[in-house]
């Protein structure tokens, strides 16, 4: 069977591999859509933090169940998350499963960019595997995985408190943010970004733009303040790697607000703080990491009852020969959201 690798540093190709069979507990998965993510594209660039497997947007329909699997049968159109925590330590008794030591050890293989892929049976045991519901198309189900990080990252910074925010970065992870916070009435939204074409998207799904640039902080704020006619933004949402972007974010945002750092940075990344400022002002800064089942769970829902309509993100379809343009594309920023479909 096919299935996509990390070949030559900043190159992703095809290979033919020997189709997996399901063990104990497994379950065999034939990809139907898969989506480019930017960690796939920081993984390809050796900049990732995360584990090098290519592919987590990922659902298709199930084909063989290994022993001991039940509840799920050959047929079932399904997304499956490519983590899973253990549900029994303390960072998962706090919620925090995504923190959970287990987490990144148990992944899909050999990734969603594959004709057929191999679910664990940490994984399914663990309420990994979701079905479709019979109304959603696999590529909108591509979108679960995303869109359940989103919705944890802004449930970690308590987004109904606030009613302002900007957004740095008009990539899928961004507009994903800006459509929900339009689901959850904000009005007033802005995005920045240093491309024009991505830009022009977010300004045709309702926010209002910005430019950030290096001119310096004091330019980049009366532009930020300007789109939000006036207002300092309450919530700045940094859906980019960029240490930039986090830095320009908590210097635009109110005095209490708070700065959702979204992004995955690349690995050794620093930024330089004015301690004192950021006390005297009271910022809060808070990370977020991925996405658990109680969030993929929430995803479904919303996109089963149209809250949120993500697939006019998909701007590029390509077929699973065709990944390496996909990466390519996407990478260069030519695309809002790349889709493979077997």
């Amino acid at each position: 069977m096919k299935s996509l690798f990390i070949g030559a540093p900043g190159e992703v190709v095809i290979r033919e591999v020997e189709k997996p069979s399901p063990k104990k507990g497994e379950i065999l998965i034939e990809m139907r859509s898969c989506g480019v993510c930017g960690t796939d594209l920081e993984k390809v660039k050796g900049e990732a933090v995360t584990p090098p497997v290519l592919g987590h947007e990922v659902v298709g329909e199930v084909v063989e169940v290994g022993m001991r699997v039940g509840g799920i049968q050959a047929g079932e159109r399904v997304f499956t998350h490519h983590h899973a925590p253990c549900y029994e330590c303390e960072l998962c008794r706090r919620g925090e499963y995504t923190m959970c030591a287990e987490f990144p050890r148990h992944n899909i293989d050999p990734g969603g960019f594959s004709e057929y892929y191999v679910v664990p049976a940490w994984n399914v045991s663990r309420g990994a595997v979701l079905p479709l519901p019979d109304s959603m198309s696999f590529e909108e189900g591509s979108f679960i995985e995303p869109l359940g990080c989103c919705i944890r990252g802004l449930s970690k910074v308590n987004v109904t408190n606030f009613a302002s925010a900007i957004i740095y970065g008009a990539g899928p992870m961004g507009l994903i943010h800006l459509m929900l916070l339009q689901h959850y009435g904000f009005t007033n939204v802005a995005v920045g970004d240093l491309s024009e074409y991505r830009l022009s998207f977010a300004s045709r799904l309702g926010a209002k733009i910005f430019r950030p640039g290096d001119e310096g902080e004091k330019k980049n704020k009366r532009a930020a303040h300007s789109s939000l006619d006036g207002f300092a933004p309450e919530l700045a949402i940094v859906a980019t790697g960029s240490s930039a972007a986090l830095l320009d974010a908590m210097n635009i945002v109110s005095p209490g607000g708070r700065v959702l750092l979204f992004g995955a940075p690349p690995r050794s990344s620093r930024v330089s703080l004015d301690l004192s400022r950021y006390f005297l002002r009271g910022i809060t800064v808070q990370s977020s990491y991925s996405t658990s089942e109680k969030e993929t769970a929430q995803a479904v829902r919303m996109l089963e009852s149209g809250a949120v309509k993500l697939s006019k993100l998909i701007t590029h379809r390509f077929t699973l020969e065709e990944a390496p343009v996909a990466f390519r594309v996407a990478g260069e920023q030519k695309c809002i959201k790349a889709i493979v479909n077997s």
